[in-house]
């Protein structure tokens, strides 16, 4: 295997390897764990890039390992462009997000601090299996674990209700759209008949195969589903601001730059499967469009600094779901990194202006710019590259998203282009607003009166924003050189983009100027409404706490009405049950009862007289008065049960038999010992109706299938005891036909019921020991 190869496992799987070191040595290293987190980020990183050139020659480097032959499922890694594009930001922004942990974070116990990047190195690593993942169950593995990990980092601060709530909310949508998404992989993997990701895009066949299968479209639309919840687009964009109750760190790398990106990320491996269906489209254009639109005006509507961002970053995100649904994917590269660049710059500033002044609502900030010139700074490069001023990165971005819809043929089928170009411009003027109101609020006008005592942090808090701005800058500034980088890093292969600062068309540049101007009247126009239509926003949220709220109102009302205690109650209903599903099993297969013979006229009198006791037998253990006279009554029973081997000459089940009533006979008698004191119950005459009739509804059932089971009719036409004695010596070494049975041919029935009488006999143990004791 070539070195290359081995990087690409060592990528994804140092991570985890590097959260359980912390997890050891946190409670020693306390905040300096950070070191470990930066150290392993920053050795993804080079490796990374050690894999670049391999992908752009057009040879991606593979890691393929048979995994579960049998499901035709394999540990498979690939690294190609867009994946290595993915995985450079994951581990280039955790290796900033690390090292700007260490001076940000609390001084807490260090065991806390250990889990803390424990659990930011468990979600690194199952991001990195998320880009680089080549099989679609492997993909899947590692999105789950992205959603358990950020349900520990959102709930990080476990003692506030606002934290477990934002953790829960977000474990539930993002986890139930995995399943869906999870079963979407699966119709695709079993009509295609490979899980291969990179197969399943790059082979035609394949393609034409699941496009021909009626189950194409439901896949297609569970597939969606699990991006759509991941990178929380309308309806279910409600999750993410209520995750910004998590620590600073957590909310840039999972929400600004990371895990809401999955969505959209996958939405570009899923393009040259699933793009030429007319749903594609049909869902991800207004889906995205009313994103951008609903989540860059709710925007302006918070005061929170943390959840203003999270509602941008929606409204971007909504932006490439809005892209992918028009099959125009060459500039998701672009707008995916200058995105990251600065929204996590903006909210690790957000961080920044909490630690000194103990606040986040804008209405209380003002006037920082004197007190924090540095974080000013930072602050305003990275606005403007929000905003989309000339000379940012942003700027560059948002003249590519305006020459793609005015120049291309993209927008044709959507009705009047200039409704979709207008709403486009109308969601980044709100944007432009926005950024207006960061800067603005926070930093200029006159200093709010608590907070003159803030300060400038070191430079362990700005160093990480500030190299995420300077970043932007310098992607700004070589235009060209960056150009060409988006373009191979983008899903497309078809990627053209020719960014320069000096605009080469006009449309572009007037759609630009409108969208400051009416930015600049926005703003002014909404100074002063911040959180006046904050009763009104929050619908999905109000929508989703009223379904749980239904749904455990439901479980609890279930819980009190079936959930008595009543162990009687317990067996009826799963009795009954049983007796329903054996008798809807043979209407379904259509088996004439009726026609199974029933002859005695082979049974000899003394099987008949057999019968007889085992009945009388039977009556007594329901009819005793006593727990001793009904264990004696049942044991009886038993005993009567192996004579009637007698009947047949099977004397070694005989032997069988009695030594097994034997020992269930001690081992009754010693859990009676233990047992209180025996109460008759004082049933209803309708209780003893309803017990009456499940017990004789399974006495019959029983008696049907025991019927079919030994009527040369109905069982298998196979003669399974030639077949034994046949093979018992041949195979097992064994002269005793039924010992074989027991011990080989049927092993795993044989372990089943020992390890469910250990269990039963443990349950009733503990059961017994813990017993409260009567004085």
């Amino acid at each position: 295997m070539s070195h290359a190869e081995w990087l690409l496992p060592s990528i994804v799987f140092v991570p985890f390897a590097a959260a359980i070191l912390a997890l050891g040595i946190g409670r020693i290293t306390g905040r300096h764990t950070g070191i470990l987190m930066v150290l392993t980020a920053v050795g993804s990183f080079v490796q990374g890039l050690q894999l670049l050139q391999a992908s752009w020659a057009g040879a991606p480097a593979e890691f393929i390992r048979p995994w579960i032959p049998g499901l035709n499922i394999q540990l498979g890694l690939r690294g190609d462009a867009f994946g290595l594009f993915f995985a450079l930001l994951i581990s280039g922004i955790g290796a900033l997000v690390g090292a700007y942990s260490i001076p940000y974070m609390p001084r807490l116990a260090p065991v806390r601090l250990g889990q803390y990047y424990a659990a930011l190195l468990a979600f690194m690593g199952s991001m990195l299996g998320v880009a680089l993942s080549d099989d679609l169950i492997l993909l899947f593995i590692f999105w789950e674990i992205t959603s358990l990990a950020s349900f520990l980092l959102i709930g990080f601060w476990y003692e506030q209700e606002d934290a477990r709530h934002g953790a829960m909310t977000a474990l539930l949508v993002t986890a139930l759209g995995g399943l869906a998404m999870l079963v979407g992989f699966i119709i695709a993997g079993l009509v295609s008949g490979t899980f291969s990701l990179s197969q399943l895009t790059q082979d035609s066949a394949l393609r034409r195969t699941l496009a021909g299968s009626p189950l194409f479209e439901p896949a297609l639309l569970l597939i969606l589903g699990g991006a759509l919840t991941k990178s929380a687009q309308w309806p279910f964009h409600f999750w993410l601001p209520g995750a910004m109750v998590a620590p600073t760190p957590i909310s840039t790398y999972l929400h600004a730059a990371t895990m809401v990106k999955a969505g959209v990320f996958l939405l570009g491996r899923m393009l040259p499967l699933f793009g030429d269906a007319p749903t594609w489209s049909l869902v991800l254009v207004p889906v995205g469009l009313g994103t951008l639109v609903l989540t860059a005006f709710q925007a302006m509507g918070e005061t929170d600094i943390k959840a203003i961002l999270a509602r941008t970053t929606l409204a971007t995100l909504g932006l490439l779901t809005f892209l992918y649904g028009l099959k125009a994917p060459q500039q998701d590269a672009l707008q995916m990194l200058s995105h990251a660049a600065y929204k996590g710059a903006l909210f690790l500033v957000a961080g920044i202006v909490e630690h000194a002044t103990h606040t986040r609502d804008i209405r209380q900030l003002g006037g920082l710019r004197r007190k924090m010139p540095v974080t000013f700074w930072i602050c305003l490069l990275a606005a403007l590259s929000m905003a989309g001023v000339w000379p940012s990165f942003g700027f560059l971005a948002k003249e590519a998203l305006y020459d793609t819809l005015l120049q291309g043929t993209v927008l044709t089928g959507w009705g009047p282009p200039w409704v979709v170009i207008a709403l486009a411009v109308l969601a980044n003027a709100l944007l432009f607003a926005v950024a207006c109101r960061i800067v603005i609020g926070v930093f200029l006008g006159r200093p709010a009166p608590h907070v003159e005592h803030a300060h400038e942090p070191g430079a362990g808090l700005w160093l990480s924003p500030a190299i995420l701005a300077a970043t932007a800058l310098a992607f700004s500034l070589f235009a060209p050189l960056s150009g060409e980088l988006v373009n191979r890093f983008s899903s497309s292969p078809r990627a053209d983009l020719h960014l320069s600062l000096v605009p080469t068309h006009l449309g572009p540049l007037v759609l630009s100027v409108v969208t400051a101007v009416l930015g600049i009247l926005l703003y002014i126009g909404g100074r002063g409404t911040e959180g006046a239509g904050r009763a009104v926003l929050p619908t999905m949220q109000r929508l989703w706490d009223g379904l749980l709220d239904a749904v455990i109102a439901a479980a609890i009302g279930f819980s009190r009405r079936w959930q008595s205690g009543s162990l009687r109650w317990y067996f009826s209903g799963t009795l009954a049950f049983t007796v329903g599903l054996c008798g809807t099993a043979l209407w379904w297969a259509g088996v004439p009862i009726l026609r199974a013979p029933i002859s005695l006229a082979e049974m000899p009198w003394y099987g008949l007289v057999l019968c007889g006791m085992l009945t009388v037998s039977a009556v007594m253990v329901v009819r005793s008065a006593t727990r001793i006279g009904a264990a004696i009554a049942l044991t009886t029973n038993g005993f009567l049960t192996a004579l009637i081997f007698v009947v047949y000459r099977s004397p070694d089940i005989l032997l069988t038999q009695i030594l097994i009533e034997s020992v269930s006979t001690i081992f009754i008698l010693l859990v009676i010992y233990f047992m209180p004191p025996f109460r008759t119950e004082r049933l209803s005459a309708m209780a003893r109706l309803l017990n009456l009739g499940i017990a004789g509804a399974v006495g019959l059932a029983m008696f049907v299938f025991i019927l079919l089971s030994t009527s040369p009719a109905f069982r298998e036409t196979r003669n399974l005891a030639a077949d034994y004695l046949t093979r018992s010596m041949a195979e097992a070494g064994g002269a005793n036909a039924v010992n074989v049975i027991i011990v080989d041919f049927r092993a795993i029935d044989t372990n089943g019921e020992i390890t469910v009488l250990v269990v039963v006999g443990l349950v009733v143990f503990g059961l017994l020991r813990a017993r409260r004791k009567t004085t």
